[in-house]
């Protein structure tokens, strides 16, 4: 809105400083003091070390080099404000069996801590667990599964840690390799809606949108896809050749080659997948709420068998008279 309105663009992030947090402030005022000093918004921003998203460095890039800047911009904040309504939605709907998962934790955890009390040691425990110590090591060892994959989770959106080799082994599981592909799809065409849409080579628009996708899935082929189209191919080649795309984009891609408008086919098209991301991610909510609640019965389950196990355990050896009164 600020380059609009014709807003110098220095100015604007010295607006954009002024929200956010402390190191969000500090990143961006960052950027504007690279702009100050000759550089271009691209290069600044790509300077945040892993900040911002490889996608938004890329097409802030493109519309650096297109003159439409103002235009990536308004796309990019259409695209990103969709991502985070999908997650909201997501995270929502998960919310419920979490802290029914929390509340079993710190059940077992209060079981274990009370049994401790009642005697020393008792005739029932969890895994040999009681007491104060055997409930310090019970939230220890949750505590740090919980971390670990809090933290890689982290590290991956800060670009600390590559999971793509994670990802990519997702990719061949059924519904949700299929789901992650869409998203990454979905991404790719809208990429290739705004580079075709410039100045840009065949080359470098199908480089920069294959690398939008952030899978090794799809860029293990980019070599390969910019020798097919050096050689005078066409992207429709370039893309068939590697055997991972689906017949409607490559279709939908032919065609646009064929009429000369890639970037309105490529826009009709990423409409499509965005409504197909809706879908997964919707459904991929409701699967994901239903396996925490089946892990939360399932664990509960579980224990109260364990348990029943140790009495059974107890009243055999009253019985055969092996039990010490």
């Amino acid at each position: 809105m600020g380059l609009h309105a014709g807003v110098d663009i220095r100015r604007v992030f010295e607006t954009e400083a002024s929200r956010g947090s402390t190191y969000h402030r500090n990143k961006v005022m960052e950027i504007r003091d690279r702009i100050s000093d000759g550089g271009s918004v691209a290069e600044a921003i790509a300077a945040s070390k892993g900040y911002f998203p490889p996608l938004l460095c890329e097409m802030v890039q493109v519309g650096e080099k297109t003159g439409r800047l103002e235009r990536i911009f308004l796309r990019l904040g259409e695209y990103y404000e969709q991502l985070l309504k999908m997650r909201r939605e997501f995270l929502m709907g998960i919310a419920w069996p979490v802290l029914q998962l929390i509340m079993a934790i710190c059940v077992v955890g209060g079981f274990i801590l009370i049994i401790g009390l009642i005697a020393d040691p008792p005739p029932i425990t969890f895994f040999g667990l009681y007491g104060v110590r055997g409930a310090a090591i019970y939230f220890s060892v949750v505590g740090l599964i919980i971390g670990t994959i809090g933290g890689l989770i982290f590290g991956s959106s800060r670009g600390w840690v590559d999971l793509d080799p994670v990802y990519r082994l997702f990719m061949y599981v059924p519904f949700l390799g299929n789901g992650l592909k869409t998203v990454c799809l979905s991404r790719l065409i809208w990429a290739m809606s705004m580079s075709t849409d410039s100045d840009l080579s065949a080359k470098r628009a199908v480089e920069l949108a294959v690398r939008t996708t952030e899978s090794s899935y799809y860029t293990r082929f980019i070599d390969g896809m910019m020798n097919i189209i050096g050689r005078g191919r066409t992207m429709h080649d370039a893309f068939e050749s590697t055997s991972v795309y689906p017949s409607d984009f490559l279709d939908a891609l032919q065609t646009g080659e064929i009429s000369g408008q890639i970037s309105e086919t490529m826009l009709i098209l990423s409409k499509e997948y965005e409504d197909r991301v809706k879908l997964f991610f919707r459904t991929l909510t409701v699967l994901a709420g239903t396996a925490v609640f089946l892990m939360v019965a399932g664990f509960i389950i579980f224990m109260i068998f364990s348990l029943a196990m140790q009495y059974l355990g107890i009243i055999n050896n009253a019985v055969e008279g092996n039990f010490d009164f």
